[in-house]
C-alpha cells in the first residue's frame, strides 16, 4: 500500500483549499514542498523549478469532494447541472469526471485554476483526490477499508466494502482529535467490522492522531 501511495503521488501537484503542494519520489522517500495560504499564480512559476519541463505530472484536485452520481444514471454533458446542486459554479473553468466503479465522480476547476494549470510547461492530467483514495482502497485485501486523509482544517474519509464505494465525505475540524469521532461514526453507520484503516497526514500538526487511534484499538496503516 505504501508503494502504491508513492506511485499515485510520486510526481504530482496537489491543489487544496489552503494552498498547493508538490510531491516527487526521491531516494529518501516522498519529497514534499508545500505552499500554504498562497495564490495559484505562484504555482505556474514554482512548478517548473521543482519538476523540470519533461514528463507528465498528475494534478490532484483536493479542493472539494466530488459529486457522486450512480454510473447507470449518469448523463454525459450534464456535469455542471450536477455540480449546481451542491456547489457555487459561478467561477467554473472546467468540469471533470472520474470513474469510481458504481459511481461517476464529478468535480471542477475554477477558471483561475484552469488558467494557471494551462500555463504549466509540461503535460499534466487532473484526477480527484477522492478517486485516488478509492483506488488505493481497492488494492486492499480486507473486506472493508477506510482511507483517512487529514489536513490542517479538514479530514476526508473514504470507505469501501468488497471494492464498492460506501462513503466519501469531508469534515471540517475544530481540532485534530475530531477525526476520531468521524471515523467511529462511519464505522457504526455502515456496520463495518474491523476495517483496514489507512491514514495520511497532510500536515505535521496532526502527529498525535495515530496514537489516539491506537488507544481506541484502531490501528492505522500510516502512509
Amino acid at each position: 500500500m505504501k508503494s502504491s501511495f508513492q506511485a499515485y503521488y510520486g510526481k504530482s501537484i496537489r491543489i487544496a483549499p489552503d494552498g498547493f503542494s508538490f510531491f516527487k519520489t526521491s531516494p529518501r522517500g516522498l519529497a514534499v514542498k508545500s505552499f500554504p495560504r498562497t495564490s495559484d499564480a505562484l504555482l505556474s512559476t514554482e512548478a517548473p523549478l521543482f519538476f523540470g519541463t519533461g514528463e507528465k505530472v498528475a494534478v490532484i484536485a483536493a479542493q472539494h469532494i466530488p459529486m457522486l452520481v450512480p454510473t447507470e444514471l449518469y448523463l454525459p454533458g450534464k456535469g455542471r447541472e450536477y455540480l449546481d446542486l451542491q456547489y457555487d459554479t459561478s467561477r467554473l473553468g472546467a468540469t471533470l469526471t472520474d470513474d469510481l466503479g458504481a459511481y461517476q465522480a464529478v468535480y471542477f476547476l475554477t477558471q483561475n485554476e484552469k488558467d494557471t494549470l494551462d500555463r504549466l510547461p509540461f503535460p499534466h492530467e487532473t484526477v480527484s483526490e477522492t478517486t485516488l483514495l478509492y483506488r488505493l482502497l481497492c488494492e486492499c485485501n480486507a473486506e472493508s477499508a477506510m482511507f483517512v486523509a487529514q489536513n490542517a482544517a479538514f479530514t476526508d474519509i473514504v470507505a469501501v466494502q468488497k471494492g464498492v464505494l460506501l462513503f466519501a465525505n469531508r469534515f471540517q475540524l475544530a481540532e485534530p482529535a475530531d477525526t476520531l469521532y468521524y471515523i467511529c461514526n462511519v464505522i457504526q453507520q455502515f456496520n463495518l467490522h474491523r476495517p483496514q484503516l489507512c491514514l495520511h497526514l497532510f500536515t505535521e500538526e496532526n502527529h498525535k492522531l495515530p496514537q489516539l487511534l491506537k488507544t481506541y484499538k484502531l490501528n492505522p496503516v500510516i502512509l
